[in-house]
């Protein structure tokens, strides 16, 4: 059975991705057409049967595989509208944020005509203040190659257990562009916190070392803000309305998709989407908690090295093939949370 009322399909969308059985579809357009007669005179026969044939969308997803979980979001856009709204009304909060994560890298190694994979995991507590200020602890971490090693290869790599010694000291951020961002000055609009962040970005304002003449290849900014938004969301002490502001402003990044319903590296479960990074031909990989809005892992997942080296029109040229290519960065943040003092952690 057929509808024709753009207002009543535009509220059945959401099953077109759902892909319900034909025999489902039509019962349940029948039973909302049938809802379009006039049962009460308080409101205009077309708000009735748009609020009807609404929940009857609302009984049919409950009543799908999977009960009322099937109804969330499936396309990126709503998966980081609904992880939006949720942001919003998280509490304010407190002098730190606290996060527990699993670093991993994993880098493609080259010698000679070898080639191996080495992965370093640590894992570390970090509590931020106001400009990514205060104190990460972290265990010595693990170093693992996916075969034995030649001499050659450990060479390459160069001195790996830096990667994952002990550490105990201030916020390790390293020197990316957000070093020093004051979160105070995070606009809650999403279009003018895009434009604040991409003008930051640009001129290193807030970076550990800012440059009096900053030079980026064509698409590095912005896919920086992508991922700058992403370290906000995970690491930074904001309030549920930057974190809203933040979720939109990717919501609005081109090219986002879904990955649906899926399970971080830990097992526990939530929603996916995919930013894709194009100057690096690669992508950010996101899963969210869709019940608190916390970030549960992000991926970027990076091509091998090119056959070619690539183009150096002033400088050194690099050698290539790289003895060392980063292929993956994760981050997987076990635990999350406001605090009111260093060392605290949430109940």
């Amino acid at each position: 059975m057929k509808t024709s009322d753009p207002e009543l399909l535009e509220r059945l969308a959401p099953l077109r991705e759902l892909e319900p059985a034909d025999e489902g579809i039509g019962q349940l357009l029948a039973a909302a057409d049938e809802l379009r007669a006039p049962r009460r005179r308080a409101r205009p026969a077309r708000a009735v049967a748009v609020v009807a044939a609404t929940a009857a969308v609302v009984g049919a997803l409950a009543a799908l595989p999977g009960g009322k979980d099937s109804a969330r979001p499936q396309d990126a856009h709503g998966i980081l509208q609904a992880a939006a709204a949720v942001a919003a009304e998280q509490p304010a909060p407190a002098a730190y944020r606290y996060t527990r994560m699993l670093m991993r890298f994993v880098d493609e190694v080259q010698a000679g005509g070898e080639r191996g994979r080495v992965a370093y995991e640590q894992t570390s507590e970090s509590w931020t203040s106001d400009g990514f200020r205060g104190r990460t602890v972290a265990p010595q971490g693990t170093v693992t190659w996916d075969g034995t090693p030649s001499d050659a290869l450990r060479a390459a790599g160069g001195h790996a257990s830096g990667l994952v010694k002990p550490y105990d000291g201030d916020y390790r951020y390293g020197d990316g562009p957000l070093a020093r961002v004051p979160f105070a000055a995070l606009p809650e609009d999403p279009v003018a916190l895009g434009a604040l962040l991409e003008a930051a970005i640009r001129d290193t304002r807030w970076a550990l070392h800012p440059s009096k003449h900053p030079r980026w290849a064509p698409g590095v900014v912005e896919e920086e803000v992508s991922r700058s938004a992403v370290i906000l969301l995970s690491m930074g002490n904001l309030t549920g309305g930057q974190r809203k502001a933040l979720f939109e402003l990717l919501g609005s990044r081109p090219g986002a998709r879904s990955l649906g319903e899926v399970k971080d590296s830990t097992g526990r479960e939530g929603v996916g989407v995919a930013l894709p990074l194009a100057q690096s031909k690669s992508e950010l990989r996101v899963i969210i908690d869709p019940k608190t809005s916390d970030i549960l892992q992000s991926t970027e997942a990076l091509p091998s090295s090119p056959a070619t080296a690539p183009k150096v029109t002033d400088g050194p040229t690099p050698p290539w093939p790289p003895p060392v290519w980063l292929v993956e960065r994760t981050e997987v943040f076990l635990s999350t949370g406001s605090v009111a003092a260093l060392g605290d952690r949430p109940q």
